[in-house]
């Protein structure tokens, strides 16, 4: 047998672990469900992880001869700040999902962001009471925030609701059915999409019937919901029937089940306002190196609006410069850039950019 070699845990004397510090590496791959994994990863410097349940982080990965990046929940807790778990679900079309799947091995590293986002519990003042609404893997950023106020034994009261398409897609339910029996303020409910002939439980898509039925003091709870949009979407309209209070309401800002929204648009999304006086206001040119197209760009207008305006389809998600997905290589020229944490330094200093939060100051060169 090889030699047991202990890491360093004292945090003290850890450096904090940022996408700059190091690569992952991965360390454990676990058998969810018959499509769905989690993959476990430490930093390959001595560090620890600090973050608040229900952020995300944005792995780079190298697929094809082709640099991929994709964003994904961290489903672990930050009270065990030596790893970070991410559980995903392969997918008809998830290149990067099934590629971790089926070649991502222990021992592999990969490059990630600085983890970052706004949806937690941990960032809010919430109410003693609160309801989790899942569908799919939107469950892991629920399954971050469970595991950490059942490892700090916090006095406060869940309700765990999660839709899966069928009993066999049901993630972590050994671990949920283990709270339920151990926590004496935790209460899960499983929905099925179709049930087998021996499922028990409920059955169908999440409905206010149903709701009221499983969860009678709803509307007395902070609401943390996350799933593919049609589900977050189907939750508004079931709350909008109710007098709930939508500022007690929090969902994830992007489709964690799609991993990517780039069949969407940015152009009349809700962006960061980009302060810039009327008489600063100049139009630039963007050329896109690979198609040969030209495009104008105003100094006030991001560089992925102003490519999307073009009818011309580009990978994004936050549109906030914090997931990473639009990261895009200039070739030439210059840009303001808001970035929110979506860049390493060392990308930035290759000459990346995210085009969802950077403003041209002269005409500039894409790679794309």
């Amino acid at each position: 047998m090889n030699e047991l070699v202990f890491p360093n845990i004292n945090i003290e004397k850890l450096t904090r672990w940022t996408g700059d510090v190091s690569p992952l590496e991965c360390i454990g791959i676990k058998d969810e469900t018959h499509n769905v994994k989690s993959f476990t990863f430490k930093s390959t410097k001595d560090a620890w992880f600090q973050f608040y349940p229900g952020q995300h982080t944005t792995l780079f990965l190298k697929i094809d001869g082709n640099d991929v990046m994709r964003t994904y929940t961290i489903a672990s807790s930050p009270t065990r700040p030596n790893t970070i778990t991410i559980t995903n679900k392969r997918m008809a079309e998830g290149v990067v999902t099934n590629w971790m799947h089926d070649s991502l091995k222990v021992g592999d590293c990969v490059d990630a962001l600085d983890i970052g986002g706004s949806f937690s519990v941990a960032l809010d003042k919430p109410k003693p009471k609160i309801l989790f609404l899942s569908g799919g893997s939107g469950i892991t950023p629920m399954l971050s925030m469970t595991r950490y106020f059942c490892d700090l034994s916090m006095d406060v009261d869940i309700a765990f609701v999660h839709n899966a398409q069928s009993e066999k897609d049901l993630i972590s339910k050994n671990e949920l059915d283990f709270y339920e029996s151990t926590q004496s303020d935790f209460k899960r409910h499983f929905v099925c999409d179709i049930g087998s002939e021996g499922w028990l439980g409920p059955t169908g898509f999440l409905s206010h019937e149903m709701l009221v039925d499983l969860v009678p003091d709803f509307a007395e709870r902070e609401i943390y919901c996350c799933g593919p949009e049609p589900y977050m979407q189907n939750v508004k309209k079931i709350l909008s029937l109710t007098d709930y209070d939508m500022n007690f309401y929090h969902q994830e800002s992007f489709d964690i089940e799609s991993s990517t929204a780039q069949k969407n648009m940015a152009i009349n999304a809700d962006l960061p306002e980009h302060k810039v006086t009327e008489s600063e206001i100049n139009e630039y040119n963007v050329t896109l190196k690979k198609s040969g197209d030209v495009l104008p760009c105003g100094s006030n207008t991001s560089i992925l609006v102003s490519i999307q305006k073009q009818g011309i389809t580009v990978p994004f998600a936050c549109s906030q410069g914090l997931c990473g997905t639009c990261r895009t290589k200039m070739l030439d020229g210059t840009v303001e850039m808001d970035a929110q944490g979506g860049l390493l330094k060392s990308h930035e200093q290759e000459g990346y950019i995210l085009t969802c939060c950077s403003y041209p100051t002269s005409d500039i060169v894409l790679d794309l």
